[in-house]
């Protein structure tokens, strides 16, 4: 059985569209959605929807165990009681249905929408080739449901590229699946045996943004087989007509969690030549965005002094950074 994971943090009519497609799901899973602390409705909409559909479900408080083993289609509310981040979020759920003992994992973002066979799919792929031990549907914009978000990506270098990035889908060549060497947290389906020791499935040193790309930076390292399969069909609520500049802030955490990745993954060598040659990537895309030369520069200068020394972004840093960037500021 499939064990899928979602996440929600104020967004109980993402989450209960979501829930509505997966309703329509005939293989056998049963499903988490781990409420990360909302501060608004979203818990008291989710469990009256719950009750008025009369589903199969039970109501978790943090810090207790599962009343009973989930049931084929059994939705659970975890209420997780704080902001835990995407990765811990999605562990902490992983760790209460530990028991189950699901035969694979299906972490799931709550702003999709699913093909009544995605999972059939997936799992029909799983099986004739268990040497591909984590998988993607083929993402696929909600807003128009010819173009793809993504259908995987390859990761190199430091740098990840989605395949056939915002594409109609007559533009796919392959037939059948796609090899991969990133997927992303979107829609992640992973086999039980890749949990770590101590049962996570993602790294925890990022309070957001990140741990699918390491998830994947560890996966290659491992030669661990990935895969996108065409034929599982989901869509992603992602806006593709707005250009949108993000803030410095923002951007910064993005880089910073990217140079503690690498430093980590590397070999001393190999990141002394990385951390030489990728600011260059950064120095552009930069001044595309319109930054200036003296910003940009000492936008880079951070960056490297702080992830010279940390190991983590945690909540604190990650709040601080996005609601109150300053550039003399940090490190």
């Amino acid at each position: 059985m499939t064990a899928i994971i979602m996440l929600n943090w104020n967004g109980a009519s993402d989450t209960l569209e979501c829930i509505d497609s997966l309703r329509r799901v005939e293989d056998d899973y049963f499903c988490v959605v781990a409420d990360n602390g909302s501060t608004d409705d979203s818990v008291a909409r989710i469990e009256k929807y719950f009750q008025d559909e009369n589903m199969v479900h039970q109501v978790v408080n943090n810090g207790d165990n599962l009343k009973e083993q989930p049931a084929n289609h059994e939705f659970i509310l975890y209420k997780t009681g704080e902001n835990l981040g995407f990765a811990r979020g999605n562990n902490t759920a992983i760790r209460l249905i530990a028991s189950a003992k699901p035969d694979h994992y299906l972490l799931l973002n709550n702003d999709t929408i699913v093909e009544p066979d995605f999972l059939q799919q997936l799992e029909s792929f799983a099986k004739a080739h268990p040497d591909h031990m984590a998988l993607t549907p083929l993402i696929c914009y909600n807003s128009d449901r010819n173009f793809i978000w993504n259908a995987g990506g390859k990761q190199k270098w430091g740098l990840r590229k989605y395949h056939y990035a915002k594409q109609p889908l007559q533009s796919i060549k392959e037939t059948g699946h796609i090899p991969v060497t990133f997927l992303t947290g979107c829609a992640l389906y992973a086999d039980a045996s890749l949990l770590q020791r101590d049962g996570t499935l993602l790294t925890e040193r990022f309070f957001f943004g990140e741990e699918d790309f390491e998830f994947c930076l560890r996966m290659n390292k491992q030669g661990r087989k990935m895969a996108c399969v065409l034929t599982s069909k989901i869509y992603h609520k992602v806006n593709a007509s707005v250009a949108h500049v993000e803030p410095l802030g923002k951007t910064y955490i993005y880089y910073l969690n990217r140079f503690i990745d690498m430093r980590l993954h590397l070999s001393s060598l190999a990141y002394f030549l990385w951390k030489t040659l990728y600011p260059l990537y950064i120095y552009w895309l930069l001044r595309k965005l319109g930054y200036t030369h003296s910003v940009t520069t000492r936008f880079i200068a951070k960056v490297k002094n702080e992830s010279a020394w940390r190991n983590e972004v945690p909540q604190a840093l990650f709040l601080e950074v996005i609601h109150n960037f300053n550039l003399d500021n940090l490190a």
